[in-house]
């Protein structure tokens, strides 16, 4: 089995930050490389921004393509197969040193489904930042990446049936904006209720929630090359283009046309 040492992929890399226990990189894949049985020195996270793979771990096989986001645990065996040409996968690698420097557990970062959606922002965020090329990355890196290791608080409480019904309510309703009244009425639980427990559940408010899935909708439009920005915006119940603009940004720290064409490099 190959080991690749630190800051090395299997595709053609380009590191743009390593500071601190943490280093990110690009990997873009043009043509077939080895696809045999492989590991990485360091615990790492990669973000699928186009393309994808055949990927098979412990047995176990999944294909996995743009918007995807990975998990790999120091030293876990692993392979790729099936490769499309081009790929590219943003990867951000994280020592041992780092995690025990912050008490932190690399595993932290895979029980939540929440904290997987504020990982993938993180990551593109954290990517942007690289492209900025000042001293402040330095900074602002590994304050976009702690958070997504601290356990919510809802991981200590027993979850209340509604939450769930509320999530799945959410995510089928994505491309309407509901208003928190007729959430309430829907769910049969008081608007102070779902208020006051929300940001607990979901580790954010209600309304930040709603976008990040309307934005979630719109990356996987970009990425298929469904449609035009103002007809994305569009579908996605943004009122106009410069708001879902603004809402893009905040999300992912990427101008939609700069996302866009980060998916078709």
């Amino acid at each position: 089995m190959q080991q690749l040492e630190e800051g090395r992929f299997l595709g053609v890399v380009q590191e743009l930050f390593r500071q601190e226990g943490i280093i990110v990189s690009e990997a873009a894949y043009y043509e077939q490389a080895y696809q045999g049985w492989h590991c990485h020195e360091h615990h790492h996270i990669s973000l699928l921004i186009k393309g994808g793979n055949r990927e098979q771990r412990s047995g176990a096989e999944q294909e996995v393509g743009a918007g995807q986001l990975l998990f790999y645990n120091s030293g876990e065996r692993h392979k790729n197969s099936h490769t499309q040409h081009p790929s590219k996968n943003i990867n951000v690698e994280i020592t041992d040193d780092f995690l025990s420097k912050y008490e932190l557990q690399f595993s932290a970062s895979e029980r939540y489904p929440e904290q997987r959606a504020d990982m993938k922002y993180a990551l593109l965020k954290i990517y942007r930042e690289c492209s900025c090329g000042d001293a402040i990355a330095a900074a602002t890196i590994p304050s976009l990446l702690l958070p997504c290791f601290e356990p919510p608080l809802a991981g200590k409480r027993a979850m209340p049936p509604w939450i769930q019904q509320l999530k799945a309510l959410l995510l089928d309703r994505w491309d309407e904006t509901l208003a928190l009244e007729e959430l309430s009425v829907i769910l049969d639980v008081h608007p102070v209720t779902i208020s006051r427990y929300f940001p607990v559940y979901f580790n954010c408010s209600l309304g930040a929630y709603m976008r990040k899935i309307k934005i979630e909708k719109a990356i996987l439009m970009i990425q298929g090359n469904q449609a035009p920005l103002t007809a994305i915006a569009h579908a996605c119940g943004f009122f106009d283009q410069s708001h879902f603009t603004r809402t893009f940004k905040q999300v992912t720290g990427f101008l939609p046309k700069q996302f866009q064409q980060l998916s078709a490099g």
